[in-house]
């Protein structure tokens, strides 16, 4: 093992260098940073009320058959575009085919029967009804003769008179055609077998499913070659061109929302994407939960980029004019976080301290600062990249 003493040389030659090697170098001077600042712009427009919602469809419709079946074909896909008139799909109409065709043939005979009643009775019907009670009324006048002379046993003369009778009577119906209520009947026969001709020719047009409305494809529910009840859906079809944002607005706010206002709808999942749109409807109860109003904004969406069921933020443009403060979009910057910034400058301390903000629309190159600043505020314009918190800054111009 080594001695303590071994250590003794190179302790002192530790010391000896440390007593030669002078004075530590002071700490650098902190360098200000050139920047610019100004304070924010004022500016006047028309006020709006920040809402939230949905994106809606415009209208939505569960399709169906209105008869039962077994499905032929579905035509569409999930996703899918229609146009209004568009089969969707088909049953087997083999069945309600048949149907159609019997009504047809039936049809046909209630129409020859009600011919036959209004048209009268024919030339050789009349003549043979004419020639029939001749002979009979011949035959009775004969045998009439004869019952008075007691010739006739009285069974046998009520006979003949029996035959006269019904011969005159066939001779009057004949003469007179058929009776208006024998018409009448024809004719109501006639038209309920007109009738079911159409309803079965209906079936069979029912047996073709198409699209009310132009559309989408939301859901696909059934597929070919099922069997299927009367009523049940098929496919779901949503409008999205325009779509509705369904907003609500706080109680306080909407007395200054009217039918007709334009409005600003941003879609947070596309970056901000903006859209144009208008007021369309105005709820009249309010939420009880969140004491809100529901309004309905239109918004056109001919590339189909909105869908139903996004988030939505909008802007709804009141009639009133407002007074907001801006700060050229240059000036912001984004923390480690992501969260939106201004540096502020503090005259008596020659520094900048950081302060988070919330950001309305743009107004040129100008965007509008709704929260975090003040109007009497000085704003880094330039050089606010070369910043840090607490940061020493020169006013003047930029480097």
């Amino acid at each position: 093992m080594r001695s303590f003493t071994s250590f003794l040389p190179c302790a002192g030659a530790l010391l000896f260098l440390a007593g030669c090697g002078g004075k530590p170098e002071t700490a650098a001077k902190e360098q200000p940073v050139p920047v610019r600042v100004r304070p924010p712009a004022t500016v006047e427009r028309q006020a709006t009320i920040h809402v939230g919602g949905n994106v809606e469809a415009r209208e939505s419709v569960e399709l169906g058959f209105q008869l039962a079946g077994r499905i032929r074909r579905v035509h569409v896909e999930e996703g899918q575009q229609v146009q209004a008139g568009q089969l969707i799909a088909e049953l087997d109409p083999t069945d309600y085919q048949f149907g159609a065709d019997a009504a047809v043939a039936e049809a046909s005979a209630a129409r020859a029967m009600s011919d036959k009643a209004g048209a009268g009775p024919r030339a050789q019907d009349l003549a043979q009804a004419k020639a029939a009670f001749e002979q009979a009324d011949d035959e009775y006048r004969r045998m009439k003769t004869l019952f008075e002379r007691k010739s006739l046993a009285p069974n046998d003369f009520r006979k003949i008179e029996a035959q006269w009778k019904v011969a005159g009577e066939r001779y009057s119906e004949a003469r007179e055609g058929a009776r208006k209520e024998d018409i009448a009947a024809a004719q109501a026969k006639s038209r309920q077998a007109d009738t079911g001709v159409r309803l079965n020719q209906k079936r069979v047009a029912d047996t073709r499913l198409v699209s009310p409305i132009n559309g989408v494809i939301a859901r696909r529910l059934h597929a070919s070659g099922e069997m299927i009840a009367a009523g049940y859906p098929v496919v779901a079809i949503i409008d999205l061109n325009p779509v509705r944002v369904k907003v609500g607005v706080p109680e306080m706010e909407i007395s200054k929302v009217k039918i007709g206002q334009p409005a600003r709808v941003l879609i947070p999942s596309m970056d901000g994407k903006e859209f144009a749109g208008r007021v369309e409807l105005l709820g009249y109860a309010a939420e009880p939960q969140s004491r809100t109003f529901a309004v309905r904004l239109l918004v056109p969406n001919p590339g189909l980029l909105l869908r139903a069921g996004m988030i939505a933020e909008a802007e709804i443009q009141g009639d009133a004019r407002q007074k907001v403060i801006t700060v050229p979009g240059e000036a912001i910057v984004r923390d480690s976080q992501g969260a939106l910034l201004l540096y502020v400058y503090y005259p008596d301390q020659q520094r900048v301290f950081a302060r988070r903000v919330q950001t309305g629309r743009a107004t040129g190159a100008e965007i509008e600062i709704t929260d975090g600043i003040t109007a009497n505020d000085q704003i880094v314009i330039a050089g606010q990249q070369k910043l840090r918190e607490g940061a020493l800054v020169q006013v003047g111009s930029a480097q």
